[in-house]
């Protein structure tokens, strides 16, 4: 429809000659030029035009306006009483019910929760003594073979020493009996007169001895040391293998007593859960049979409501629907003006566009003039502007 009175007031019937065309007597020309004919969609240009948003907003609201007319229309025709939500008043009859019986449902399911975690705490603490008293009896058995095993290689030990200092002795005896007899014979053959040849004698013989003794004795204090070595290093590897005992067993011991506490926490957790669902299901029970009475009350109270509520909704939808005619009327009433306004814009723009571009012929439909060239982008671009 517009874009029809816009083809009508830009290039008349058939495409006619805008006023700003050729002369009625153009001058002699050396070749007869052909009118620029060029086509506008004043449909799609409207779109673009700066107030069409506003356009969209009043269709919004006449298409907002008239379902809520068409939706009190049928409301008012079918005669429907007005709906009575008794929804927040149930719901606070539920609300009020469940405070009033969850502080008892709380208390004894803490008290359920207290008992259950006090006997798990009690179970859960006969397991981890009876745990640290199998260990300490494992401990402690281990503990004797160990003790008995490192005192064995040390009474090993000081048996092989002590052969080997007897083996030497006697061959270190063995090295200087010839030498001291040799020494002794010399001595009892010297003269008594020849005191200073017998005192020669006297101190090779001493210093032999001495020497042999000195020999044995160092070799006694070497294989003592090596025992008192040996003896400390048993010690240690007793003191260490006490250690990672203790600590193996310390940790079997842990792992038995967490197994053991997520046994007891699983079962509790199972225990627990069956006691709330019965709990739950009593409190349900009780509150259904309580709610029933309270619901027959606020029904009763509602049905009295509604005859006045009826009366009182047939006089608000006529007036809704007076309403909602009016501000329809107006909607679409503006609407009609926006649309001549954007279109007297366009018209307007389009008229000094083709003057600009020395257009002849203007027309808004392409079928009049199928190879006219489309200038719709030209007129948005301007307009934009």
């Amino acid at each position: 429809m517009f874009a029809a009175a816009a083809a009508a007031a830009l290039a008349g019937c058939g495409g006619m000659q805008l006023p700003w065309g050729r002369p009625a007597a153009p001058p002699a020309a050396p070749a007869a030029r052909l009118p620029r004919i060029v086509v506008v969609d004043l449909d799609r240009a409207s779109r673009a035009h700066p107030r069409w948003a506003e356009v969209d907003a009043l269709d919004k609201r006449i298409q907002d306006l008239v379902g809520q007319l068409s939706a009190v229309t049928a409301s008012a025709g079918v005669g429907a009483p007005p709906a009575v939500d008794l929804t927040p008043e149930l719901r606070a009859a539920a609300h009020q019910e469940s405070q009033q019986l969850a502080p008892e449902f709380r208390r004894r399911m803490d008290a359920e929760a207290q008992d259950a975690q006090a006997a798990g705490k009690r179970e859960l603490d006969a397991y981890a003594a009876k745990v640290r008293a199998d260990q300490q009896r494992e401990f402690d058995a281990k503990r004797v073979q160990i003790e008995a095993a490192v005192q064995k290689n040390v009474q090993d030990k000081a048996a092989a020493l002590q052969q080997d200092s007897a083996k030497f002795q006697q061959q270190t005896l063995e090295q200087y009996r010839l030498p001291l007899l040799n020494l002794r014979l010399k001595l009892d053959a010297a003269a008594p007169s020849d005191k200073k040849a017998s005192e020669a004698v006297s101190q090779q013989l001493q210093a032999l001895t001495k020497e042999r003794d000195d020999k044995m004795a160092a070799h006694d204090k070497a294989n003592q040391d090596a025992l008192a070595a040996y003896q400390k290093e048993q010690q240690d590897s007793f003191t260490a293998q006490l250690r990672a005992l203790g600590d193996q067993l310390g940790k079997q011991g842990q792992q038995l007593v967490d197994q053991k506490a997520g046994e007891i926490s699983a079962r509790m957790h199972t225990d627990l859960s069956a006691k709330q669902a019965q709990l739950n299901a009593e409190l349900t029970k009780r509150m259904q049979a309580d709610m029933h009475a309270r619901q027959q009350a606020i029904i009763s109270g509602a049905r009295s409501q509604m005859a006045v509520a009826q009366s009182q909704s047939l006089q608000t939808l006529q007036v809704r629907v007076t309403s909602l005619r009016a501000q329809l009327s107006e909607a679409q009433a503006e609407r009609v003006r926006l649309l001549a306004s954007i279109m007297a814009d366009l018209r307007v723009e389009t008229v000094a566009l083709a003057q600009q571009k020395g257009w002849d012929v203007v027309l808004t439909r392409a079928i009049d003039a199928p190879d006219a060239p489309d200038v719709t982008g030209d007129l948005i671009d301007r307009i934009k502007k």
